[in-house]
């Protein structure tokens, strides 16, 4: 299997190799192109210049006329000049160089350079006859390729002469191939400098992956303490983020198992260890009397209530927590809900010797959601409780109910024991005891809130609790939707 960092490369390279390529092989075209334009126009140019240059010297002189020697000595200093052969034609006389014959004026002296083999081969001279430069390629006596040119020496308004340059092929040959060079070699740096930039884009990108995948083995290997430390301003950054948060959610969540393991086998076994003793006590203790016997019987009627109890609560815990609950559909008035529940949990408090009075607050008309009213007898019943327990003899619990858009706001108060603000945080906590001591005196699992919690924000809703500290009472506030808010992608 082909890593990652080796297609990154792979792709890389031929990308950069095949977009190069083609961008040399254009651009050299468009570069030999323009050399080639460029030096005809340089050839045409220096004709031009040297042919002022003739003029002027033939201007020096008296008669207007050159000899030999001085012209040749003329045209040497200006092949030097120009890096080429040079040709002086004279219209009137002889020439000096390379032959005897002239360029002519008019029809029957162009027809005599026709027939001398000149004219009929040398359209540059003919061009410049007419006044115009032109770049002819032909060979030339000795086979080889030349570029020739040629510009009319003008004194006085006529043409003393044709002068023609000549330069081997070779000479623009030369200047494309040290363009092609040049392209060459930048091709050369450039890909060498994009293939750099490649493998380090492969390996800042790979390098990161690469610790991803080794805290992902931790992970996987039970060491969740890890975290990772190094983190890049990109998405693998925000990746590496998103994974240290995942960590810390499976940290979290392992944690609240392990504790929710150990909280629930201490809830189990103490009523079971209770329950064992009262009836080996019945079975095996022929002393008991008739009334300690009833006692024990209570106390284990009791015990099994309360076993009962929990596990009713842990098992509609994790079916809210699984998602696999079903949520009401019925249609239920608040109101009258609230007085039914409000006349169940009053006639429960004076069963216990409990002399708490519930005070209801309902203003408007009659708010109706839909739910199940089991739910909502376990959400408001476990409230009430907790505020019973918690309040002093004598204490007044209300609960509030004010229609809203789109939902019911509840709200319970207590004057009774109150939450400490460290401990408010954790009052969600499933076994959390405010009390921390989880003494016997006060009945309850700490299962209570949490599944509170789990079913009201299944059905959308949010719940929260609010103390100002310690003996200053408690205030719950439930938002209940009018209809169930279902999460997204369920």
């Amino acid at each position: 299997m082909t890593s990652i960092r080796t297609r990154l490369l792979v792709a890389y390279v031929c990308i950069i190799l095949v977009g190069f390529a083609g961008l040399t092989v254009i651009s050299g075209g468009q570069i030999s192109s323009a050399a080639e334009a460029d030096f005809g126009e340089r050839l045409k140019t220096n004709v031009v210049l040297t042919a002022r240059g003739i003029r002027d010297l033939l201007a020096s002189y008296e008669d207007g006329a050159l000899n030999g020697n001085s012209l040749q000595t003329a045209l040497d200093q200006y092949e030097v000049e120009v890096g080429g052969e040079l040709a002086f034609y004279p219209t009137r006389g002889h020439s000096s160089h390379p032959s005897d014959e002239s360029p002519v004026r008019d029809s029957t002296e162009r027809d005599d350079l026709e027939h001398a083999g000149i004219g009929h081969e040398m359209r540059e001279i003919d061009a410049a006859m007419r006044g115009r430069s032109i770049l002819v390629e032909r060979p030339d006596k000795q086979g080889e390729t030349v570029y020739f040119t040629a510009a009319p020496i003008m004194v006085e308004g006529r043409a003393e002469g044709i002068l023609q340059l000549g330069v081997p092929s070779e000479r623009l040959q030369a200047i494309i191939a040290g363009r092609w060079l040049e392209l060459g070699l930048m091709f050369l740096l450039v890909t060498a400098l994009a293939l750099g930039a490649a493998f380090w884009l492969a390996r800042s990108i790979i390098q990161p992956l690469n610790e991803l995948r080794q805290s992902a083995l931790r992970l996987a290997e039970g060491e969740f303490s890890h975290r990772v430390h190094q983190f890049h301003p990109d998405e693998i950054g925000e990746v590496a983020r998103a994974f240290n948060d995942m960590a810390q959610q499976v940290e979290s969540m392992l944690e609240e198992q392990r504790a929710f393991a150990s909280n629930a086998s201490h809830e189990l076994r103490t009523p079971l260890t209770t329950i064992r003793l009262r009836t080996e006590a019945l079975r095996y203790d022929s002393t008991l009397n008739e009334a300690t016997a009833k006692a024990y019987i209570a106390e284990i009627d009791e015990e099994v209530t309360r076993l009962a109890n929990l596990v009713q609560d842990l098992t509609l815990l994790s079916g809210f927590d699984a998602g696999r609950a079903e949520l009401g559909q019925e249609q239920v008035d608040m109101h009258r809900f609230a007085q039914s529940l409000v006349h169940q949990v009053t006639a429960k408090s004076k069963d216990r010797d409990n002399s708490v009075q519930i005070s209801l607050t309902m203003s408007g008309e009659p708010p109706l959601v839909d739910a199940s009213i089991n739910h909502l007898t376990v959400v408001f019943r476990n409230i009430f409780d907790n505020a019973i327990k918690y309040s002093p003899e004598g204490g007044v619990v209300s609960w509030e109910i004010e229609k809203r858009e789109n939902g019911v706001w509840n709200t319970i108060r207590d004057a009774g024991r109150g939450i400490d603000p460290v401990h408010l945080p954790h009052v969600f906590e499933r076994f959390n005891r405010a009390d921390k001591a989880r003494s016997r005196d006060i009945p309850g699992t700490g299962l209570g809130l949490a599944l509170v919690k789990s079913i009201v924000e299944a059905y959308g809703g949010q719940i929260s609790v609010e103390s100002d500290g310690v003996s200053k009472g408690t205030i719950v506030n439930v938002y209940w939707p009018e209809r169930p808010v279902l999460k997204s992608g369920t």
